[in-house]
């Protein structure tokens, strides 16, 4: 709630798309944020940020070398990392500031990268429901309304 900028960073298949999502959701805030699916521009915005910016890094297996290249790059920039990965002994979850464990009972029923993506979706729309709720007031209300109004000008 507090940062000047928020970064998403995920690479590959669910972790990418988990990052969007949070993305897509966090547009909706006051809150300045950025999202870029290639690995080597999220290495250079992870540089840019500061102790005044928060990232949250994605990563299923927390083990992937791009991933903790981010982290450590994210560390040394000052940002405030929150990791969410399914795996609470990983170096993501290690270099997280604040860790989220996105692991479920449910791999008998979808594969894994399946329910993954899912546990990761439901930890950013939690992290997006209660950062809109603990905003509040009229610039978040300003905020929502301009997306609706803009997004409403291409529709019939």
């Amino acid at each position: 709630m507090n940062c000047h900028t928020l970064g998403f960073f995920g690479l590959g298949g669910g972790s990418s798309v988990a990052a969007l999502d949070g993305y897509h959701k966090f547009l909706r805030t006051p809150i300045p944020c950025f999202y870029y699916p290639d690995f080597d521009v999220q290495l250079m915005q992870a540089v840019k940020l500061t102790k005044d910016d928060c990232a949250i890094v994605i990563s299923h297996s927390g083990r992937n070398m791009q991933t903790l290249k981010l982290a450590d790059t994210l560390h040394e920039a000052g940002a405030t990392v929150i990791g969410i990965t399914s795996y609470p002994e990983s170096p993501l979850a290690e270099k997280s500031d604040i860790t989220f464990i996105s692991s479920s009972d449910e791999s008998n029923y979808r594969s894994e990268g399946m329910y993954s993506l899912i546990a990761q979706t439901t930890i950013v729309d939690t992290l997006f429901m209660m950062t809109s709720v603990r905003m509040g007031g009229p610039d978040t209300e300003q905020s929502i309304q301009n997306v609706h109004r803009i997004i409403g000008e291409t529709r019939k």
